[in-house]
């Protein structure tokens, strides 16, 4: 706001003693006005900014740097005088948090600073009336960059709602305005901080509908212990940054981070925010949230529309999954004597898959609803016809819960042999799944690793890279008679390049890969993907060491109880140029999870890069913090 009014001279002295009031207390230092001016310390811990990027979030010129000036300036504002109706808010409305918390803190004397009645956002506050709020996380989504670590966001209750009408409850978004952008430009400007981000208030069913319909995301809703006073004084702040931005980066200043501030506004012992200082995972958030004893009341799951169709089809055979497919497909319509030779039971439960699949369709845009609204309409109608209650689509909640999965960040420990040559190999991963891990509590068939370095030690030699990847990106979702994804995979890095069957270190090149095909489920919870796949590389020695290649790659992830898991992976790399001969690889491995954030793992690999195959096994004792 940058104001500079002055007060009358009735009430400078009165101004003058708050300020001084202040500067003895402290005030400025303190957790709560650090919070409401989203003030971060520098990584020297010796100065503050906040991180808000609006001039009129400031009441300070220098407000942004210097939270003791902003609190004066703040103070001093508040002593203007009345404004109509037309002027806008008044400043102790326009910052309400702030009025209300050094209101407190002061004990204002109101005969010397008279209070103003703040009707718009009294009006505001009693159309949302929450008496509750609630942490929703929907999960990971890969195929939308902005949602590859899953999104956070808050849900206001009101009092006396049930599962149900909670869905008519508003919810407190923050995100990026990132227009039209997608790819490339999208990556850039999230990386850089070229959007605003922005908190928003909207009914809760339009962002259900978003991530759970649109985008195929369950989602998972933390009921938090906030009492009355602490969910006014979130609101109050919330109110406080309706208007204002600041610049979005993807890895740090995200929708996840800038939630807790409100967290911390509501109850500043929190100290969310300083627990993230160089990137924040969505996931991550939700943990340091429910890690607070008593802060989480209770948990509830609702899967999305496909999470329970898929439900529906591993519980029917073959023969009715495909005439759920035709039915959905309008190739035959609910009175087709295949159908009627059902018992109402079972035909009752295909109508009911085959609507929803279709209805699902037509929500998510992959349907014209010129060409399935009468489909859809035809199967809702036959399946009214029918006495019989079905429950296929009915999802039990999962056993573990997002929260309650491994830790992002990983660090191993392991030791090996490599053409009869041991190792010792030291691994260090800042973020934050891949599919080898433990898979409780997160997506399967997806993958998801950034900065992840190994060192290697061999005992005739000294410490070397053997392998850096800057992002690795997988996802396995298996096909079947309904839904038929994409499955793909994408790394960029380093790895060692191995042209001489006796040399164990070779030379590390630069690599960009890729791939796209489909996966299949088998078993129980087995998946197997095929894939096509693409790379380029090379390094200092060109004539020796660059790429152009392609061939088939195949991927095979089978968790045989919960807590031991095997995994295949292989593939041929054809047409090599220059002094590269073709590539094939193969790699075996199990996982043994031992504790939640303690795995131990053992593999084998075989590579020939053109020199003769080289055989490798490796043990790892793996720590997720």
């Amino acid at each position: 706001m940058l104001v500079a009014l002055a007060p009358a001279p009735a009430t400078a002295g009165y101004l003058e003693d708050l300020i001084t009031q202040a500067r003895a207390e402290r005030l400025a230092e303190r957790r709560e006005w650090l919070a409401l001016g989203h003030y971060h310390r520098n990584l020297s811990g010796s100065a503050y900014t906040s991180l808000i990027d609006s001039e009129a979030f400031f009441n300070a010129s220098n407000g942004k740097t210097d939270p003791q000036a902003e609190l004066e300036a703040t103070l001093a504002a508040f002593f203007a005088p009345d404004l109509s109706p037309n002027q806008g808010d008044h400043p102790q409305c326009a910052f309400i948090a702030r009025y209300a918390w050094l209101k407190s803190a002061l004990r204002f004397a109101t005969e010397k600073l008279p209070e103003q009645q703040c009707r718009r956002f009294q009006e505001w506050f009693a159309a949302i009336a929450a008496k509750q709020v609630t942490l929703v996380f929907p999960a990971a989504y890969l195929n939308n960059p902005s949602s590859m670590f899953g999104h956070t966001l808050l849900r206001l209750d009101r009092a006396g709602q049930d599962e149900r009408s909670r869905l008519l409850s508003y919810a407190v978004n923050y995100g990026a305005d990132t227009g039209a952008d997608g790819g490339l430009m999208f990556a850039i400007y999230g990386l850089t901080g070229g959007y605003r981000g922005s908190y928003s208030v909207m009914p809760y069913y339009q962002m259900v509908h978003k991530y759970s319909d649109f985008e195929n995301r369950d989602i998972w809703e933390y009921q938090l212990n906030l009492t009355e006073p602490e969910i006014r004084r979130l609101l109050e702040h919330l109110w406080e940054l309706r208007n204002e931005y600041a610049d979005y980066f993807f890895f740090d200043e995200n929708c996840s981070y800038q939630l807790l501030f409100l967290l911390d506004a509501a109850r500043p012992e929190l100290r969310l925010t300083d627990q993230f200082r160089l990137y924040a995972i969505p996931i991550e958030t939700v943990r340091a949230v429910l890690e607070h004893d008593g802060l989480m009341k209770r948990a509830v799951y609702r899967p999305s529309k496909r999470t329970r169709i898929e439900r529906g089809l591993r519980q029917l055979n073959s023969a009715e999954r495909t005439l759920i497919a035709r039915l959905a497909a309008g190739e035959i319509q609910p009175d087709h004597p295949a159908l009627s030779a059902l018992t109402p039971q079972v035909r009752a439960e295909i109508l009911d898959l085959a609507a929803e699949f279709t209805t699902y369709g037509l929500r998510s845009g992959h349907q014209q609803r010129s060409k399935v609204a009468d489909r859809a309409w035809g199967l809702l109608a036959a399946r009214s016809q029918i006495d019989a209650e079905t429950n296929l689509m009915r999802v039990p909640a999962p056993d573990t819960r997002p929260d309650q999965g491994h830790r992002s960040a990983r660090f191993g420990l392991g030791i090996g042999v490599r053409a009869s040559r041991r190792f010792y190999s030291l691994q260090l991963r800042p973020a934050y799944h891949e599919l080898a891990d433990p898979l409780s509590g997160y997506v399967r068939g997806a993958e998801i690793e950034f900065l992840d370095t190994e060192l290697r030690h061999y005992e005739d030699g000294g410490v070397s890279l053997e392998s850096f990847t800057v992002l690795g990106i997988s996802s396995l979702t298996p096909r079947n008679r309904l839904f038929r994804p994409i499955s793909w995979r994408l790394r960029a890095g380093l790895e060692r390049l191995r042209a001489q069957s006796d040399d164990v270190k070779g030379s590390l090149i630069a690599v960009l890969k890729g791939g796209a095909g489909q996966s299949f489920a088998f078993g129980e919870h087995g998946t197997i993907g095929l894939m096509a796949e693409a790379a380029v590389g090379g390094g200092s020695r060109c004539a020796d060491t660059c790429l152009a290649t392609i061939g088939p790659s195949l991927t095979m992830l089978w968790p045989m109880t919960r807590r031991w898991s095997l995994s295949l992976d292989g593939g041929v790399q054809l047409l090599g140029t220059g002094g590269v001969a073709d590539r094939f690889s193969v790699h075996f491995g199990q996982s043994v999870t031992l504790t939640r954030n303690l795995a131990l793992k053992l593999g084998g690999r075989w590579e020939d890069d053109g020199g003769g195959v080289q055989t490798e096994w490796l043990a790892s004792l793996d720590w997720y913090f």
